[in-house]
């Protein structure tokens, strides 16, 4: 990994894992000092993490993690589940055990991490699961594609694992049934499955932004009242 993908990549993950809280104001000296990175890279960085509006440099002020906003999260869990609804009924039509067993391998990762309260590790374990129907169906190219898109929802669903009240074992259970429902050649049941996990983010807006009020932007105005 080159220095300007390596300091990119590292910030990013801290912005995603909300080590670097939303609003939260970062120094470019500070990152040199943590990263052990030259100048140049992590200026790079920075300049592609505002491009993506993952950072925002303020005049005479300076530069900042935005918030987390909802109206482009919210747009990208319509994209994911226009997509990943079909792609779930294609996984329901093959028959590839091996994949089964790496499936059955992850949700028993996540239990594990679930009970250490590893909540990064958790969100990589999901983050596989839900991969792994791409790579069944040759759709691997369309996964990377929805990573573009999908920053500021996966900080949303990042931050949700913070949430004491929005217990984990839920998304687990939610993750064993979707399996089954593949595993038993149930396309329609799938499907439906899928919509229903990935409907979540609607379900569990007003709890989070309850919780951090402060984190988010583009609030829908009839999710104000909960502030």
């Amino acid at each position: 990994m080159n220095l300007n993908l390596q300091a990119y990549t590292t910030i990013l993950k801290k912005i995603i894992n909300t080590t670097y809280t939303p609003g939260q104001k970062i120094s470019e000296k500070e990152l040199i000092a943590k990263l052990k990175i030259g100048r140049t890279p992590v200026r790079e960085a920075l300049l592609r993490l505002r491009q993506e509006q993952l950072i925002d440099a303020i005049p005479q002020s300076g530069t900042y993690i935005t918030k987390i906003d909802l109206k482009v999260a919210a747009s990208a869990r319509f994209i994911r589940e226009s997509i990943e609804t079909r792609v779930i009924k294609e996984a329901a039509a093959t028959n590839d055990e091996f994949a089964i067993a790496k499936l059955n391998t992850i949700i028993a990762n996540q239990k594990f991490f679930s009970q250490k309260k590893q909540f990064e590790k958790f969100f990589a374990e999901d983050e596989a699961f839900h991969q792994e129907f791409y790579q069944m169906t040759g759709r691997q190219q369309v996964w990377d594609w929805l990573q573009t898109i999908n920053m500021q929802l996966n900080r949303f669903r990042m931050l949700r694992l913070k949430v004491e009240e929005l217990p984990w074992d839920n998304l687990i259970t939610e993750h064993m049934n979707i399996l089954n429902a593949v595993k038993n050649h149930e396309p329609e049941e799938a499907r439906r499955l899928i919509a229903n996990h990935l409907h979540l983010m609607l379900d569990e807006e007003d709890t989070l932004i309850k919780t951090f009020p402060d984190y988010f932007t583009n609030i829908p105005t009839d999710k104000k009242q909960v502030l």
